[in-house]
């Protein structure tokens, strides 16, 4: 106990004779010296700001004392730090192929798996589901309740097909794969498992299946029960034109999943780029834009990204969009050159499945050759997730960038984790702090710590900060004393068409 106090004070305890603690800590005397131990020298270990353990140093040279205790709680911090990537290494692995909500497995483990099932020629059966409503049901009742949703649609789905293969591939999308099970048999479960879903109020899916004798084109049957789920899902969303998402999830939104219906669309001019401008925290003098895509439904309301791109990312025809966006933009700039307007930089965001492509830099560069411009103007934001995608070589991509001449920002840090790592390991320009560390910042002095040091290590490296999110006064105050030297946000301006962005802002 009475070491505990001190620990608790961040400080070390030192012991230079035990011959001292006879008379007034006995126990403490005894259990030392049974360890033949004279004197010592030890230091708390902390786990997330708690007390864990201690690391000590028994009989030290004496002149040595009053230099081990620093030694030791700097080494103690790194052995921590280790300690925590082990943990943090088992967890990943064990996480790497298993949900932990559902217990089914997860994409990783889909893809191998499926990858793995192609070389077979046995009979397999496809079950895709989608849970329908779940938005509304994380709105109305919050995301623990929608949680328990997700559990009990698993939990029968698993009833249903024991002995199956069961995988949670997306938030709300899973897939079932049952290997060598007879045409009727299957067809019969599938059939069990509707119905369990019809009978239920709350606990609703949208199913669609398909058997196949081989798994030769298993490509081919997995997008043929997906096509079949998203029919029954339309069928859902007529019959309940209460949901908040029917309008969204219209056959108008859902059809653009289809390659030349969003190409269509795409020369039809429905889609529409608007820009955010980025303000200078000194003078909230603009200093740049960001651009942002929105979707002009045939009835005349404005879709925005997150009710359309999600879709477009599944289907994987989101890179029509990427360079619908980064064309506009080009033939912007160069309007504006044009019209001698001040030039400020734009950025602009690419999918993952753009920046996966080999000819990605090429097809930018001919893009400025094709308006004139100079690649400086435009800014290329890639999000800090991006480094955990095998078909991304992520150092290698932004230096062909930035030998190109763009400019290269990380967008979204912090998201999981702030990894600092990144600083060291990759070029860029400019770093985007994720809205989720400027909502956290105002009340938490630590968060502000972080920033403030990230801001620090960034001016140091010529690296450019840019807030996104910002909504009050308080958080540009904040930041502005943490040296963040660009904002971004609802506090300065929403997202607006370009010709008002050049009314106001060129």
């Amino acid at each position: 106990d009475r070491w505990l106090k001190i620990f608790d004070r961040q400080e070390c305890m030192v012991l230079e004779d035990v011959q001292d603690l006879k008379e007034d800590y006995r126990n403490e005397y005894e259990i030392l010296t049974a360890q033949g131990i004279t004197s010592l020298v030890a230091a708390p270990l902390e786990r997330d700001g708690h007390f864990c353990g201690a690391i000590g140093v028994d009989n030290p040279p004496l002149e040595q004392l009053v230099n081990i205790g620093p030694l030791l709680r700097t080494l103690g911090y790194f052995l921590m730090l280790s300690y925590r990537r082990d943990e943090n290494e088992k967890e990943l692995n064990r996480l790497s192929y298993h949900d932990t909500l559902t217990s089914f497995y997860n994409r990783n483990r889909y893809i191998a798996d499926t990858d793995n099932l192609r070389e077979t020629q046995s009979p397999v059966g496809i079950v895709y589901l989608d849970v329908n409503g779940l938005k509304d049901i994380n709105d109305l009742r919050g995301h623990a309740f929608g949680d328990k949703v997700l559990v009990e649609c698993a939990r029968r789905m698993r009833e249903t097909f024991e002995g199956a293969d069961f995988y949670r591939i997306g938030g709300d999308e899973f897939v079932i794969i049952c290997r060598e099970w007879s045409k009727e048999v299957f067809e019969e479960k599938v059939e069990l498992l509707r119905k369990n879903f019809e009978r239920d109020s709350i606990c609703r899916a949208a199913v669609g299946s398909r058997w196949a004798e081989g798994s030769d084109d298993l490509s081919q049957i997995i997008a043929d029960a997906d096509a079949r789920m998203y029919e029954d899902k339309k069928e859902f969303y007529r019959r309940s034109p209460v949901s908040r998402r029917y309008r969204h999830q219209s056959d108008e939104v859902i059809n653009l999943s289809n390659p030349e219906v969003l190409a269509d669309e795409l020369g039809k001019n429905h889609f529409v780029v608007y820009v955010q401008p980025k303000v200078s925290s000194a003078d909230r003098s603009a200093v740049g834009a960001e651009a942002l895509i929105r979707y002009q439904s045939k009835e005349g309301s404005m879709v925005l990204p997150g009710n359309f791109l999600p879709l477009l990312e599944e289907a994987q025809t989101i890179s029509q969009v990427d360079f619908f966006v980064f064309e506009f933009i080009c033939s912007k700039v160069k309007e504006w050159a044009d019209r001698e307007k001040q030039a400020f930089p734009v950025s602009v965001n690419f999918s993952r499945f753009s920046l996966a492509q080999s000819s990605f830099v090429e097809q930018l560069v001919k893009l400025c050759d094709k308006y004139g411009i100079s690649p400086g103007l435009l800014e290329i934001e890639i999000t800090e997730s991006i480094r955990n995608a095998p078909e991304i070589d992520l150092k290698e991509l932004i230096g062909k960038l930035r030998q190109a001449g763009f400019t290269v920002a990380l967008d979204d840090f912090g998201t999981e984790y702030v990894n600092l790592s990144l600083l060291s390991s990759v070029e860029f320009d400019v770093l985007k702090l994720d809205k989720t560390m400027v909502d956290d910042m105002v009340n938490n002095p630590k968060a502000q710590a972080i920033i403030e040091s990230i801001a620090g290590i960034c001016k140091k490296m010529g690296i450019r900060v840019v807030a996104e999110g910002i909504e009050t006064e308080e958080q540009m105050s904040v930041l502005r004393t943490c040296g963040v030297e660009t904002a971004q946000g609802y506090l300065f301006s929403r997202p607006i068409p370009v010709e008002e962005y050049e009314e106001k802002y060129l």
